[in-house]
């Protein structure tokens, strides 16, 4: 079966490393797949095995991108014709609908919804007419599909009540986090001092800088913990909001505890060298890096936002649940972890659908089903949208 997986503008988030290791697994199983990516030198996107092509989709300079996006992938779609075209970007599924339509490939195509769309939406304060307007653009792109994977049965859900997803095929799909050589990829050397032996304990937290993240929550809570904790913050991540974080630890009078490396490739070595890994979001389909750490043993703390968190730790019997925002409560979760932390054999047990080979398998599963049905006519062409999304 020939597999073709495509995410622009590459900036090294859940997305982008969501599709980079399934396109690993599923090359793994004897798929020859095809990554289309726009920085294929990207670290996400090496060593993904012999049965992954990585492709560029960058477009020249004077070249409008989202053009110069459909046109390769309508050259692609008619000279490969692959079983199917996996998005995970609302932006993306409109250039596959567009690319299939100037094709006339019968490619099948399928996108994975990653987070609750409803709240998204929301989230970038679009008056009710424009948030009305993107709702309907929405609904028709995903009418248009031949298949959508959600990350959590809170993200179908969503899907359904609030998109009108019931005719296209829908399947929660676990994400391909945890690599087969988990316990030898955390115990690779890490750089930062404040996670060597015999350092004083640390807490992490992993993603983008931004706003959805609510890392300002997360420092105003580690400022409450107890002094005799006597440990250190890692956030890492990239993003806008790096200075107005930097700012809020110097006013928190945290200088010298909190730090924020960046971005990091290869996480799994600090994860695993810390004591407590908090997710602060304020929604979140799934929350990959709670996996991550829970296939490592790693106590964790999460908000009880928008998404699949909620279920991912059973109700709050794998980690704590706090409300979105709520700078008390998360300094209360976390001392009670450090103080107690949960046994790691049933954080383990609780990710091992989310092992690369067996989400890769279930995919596979998935595309298989989809690629012998057949294509209903009204799928072959579509017309591109646009709508503002975040």
């Amino acid at each position: 079966m020939r597999i073709a997986l495509m995410v622009s503008g590459f900036d090294g988030g859940g997305v982008e490393r969501t599709l980079s290791q399934l396109a690993a697994g599923l090359g793994g199983l004897g798929a020859a797949v095809d990554l289309w990516v726009d920085a294929p030198a990207h670290p996400f996107t090496q060593g993904l095995g012999a049965g992954v092509q990585v492709h560029d989709l960058r477009s020249p300079p004077a070249r409008d991108p989202q053009s110069h996006r459909i046109a390769t992938l309508v050259a692609y779609l008619q000279r490969v014709r692959p079983h199917v075209l996996m998005t995970g970007k609302l932006r993306d599924d409109r250039t596959a609908l567009a690319a299939r339509a100037g094709s006339g490939a019968g490619t099948r195509l399928v996108t994975t919804v990653g987070t609750p769309l409803s709240a998204s939406l929301r989230a970038n304060h679009l008056n009710p007419w424009r948030r009305h307007r993107a709702r309907q653009r929405i609904r028709a792109d995903y009418a248009q599909l031949d298949g959508i994977s959600a990350v959590s049965a809170a993200v179908a859900a969503d899907l359904r009540r609030h998109f009108g997803v019931t005719e296209v095929p829908l399947r929660v799909m676990c994400n391909p986090v945890v690599p087969a050589g988990i316990a030898a990829a955390a115990a690779a050397p890490c750089p930062h001092p404040w996670l060597a032996a015999g350092a004083p304990p640390a807490i992490i937290a992993v993603g983008g800088l931004r706003r959805v993240k609510d890392f300002p929550t997360l420092l105003r809570a580690f400022a409450r913990l107890s002094p005799a904790f006597g440990g250190r913050l890692l956030i890492l991540g990239e993003g806008r909001q790096r200075l107005r974080l930097e700012r809020l630890v110097r006013r928190l009078g945290l200088a010298g505890r909190v730090a924020l490396p960046g971005f990091i490739a290869a996480p799994l070595p600090w994860i695993a060298r810390a004591r407590l890994l908090v997710l602060t979001s304020r929604r979140e389909g799934l929350g990959n890096v709670l996996i991550e750490a829970m296939a490592l043993g790693r106590p964790v703390v999460a908000t009880d936002c928008p998404g699949g968190v909620r279920d991912l730790l059973a109700d709050g019997r794998l980690g704590p649940l706090v409300p979105v925002g709520d700078t008390a409560a998360l300094a209360r979760a976390m001392a009670a972890v450090l103080a107690a932390p949960p046994a790691s054999t049933a954080l383990i047990a609780a990710v091992a659908p989310y092992e690369i080979e067996t989400a890769a398998r279930a995919y596979l599963d998935f595309f298989t089903s989809l690629a012998e049905s057949e294509l209903d006519g009204s799928q072959a062409s579509a017309s591109l949208v646009s709508v503002a999304i975040g």
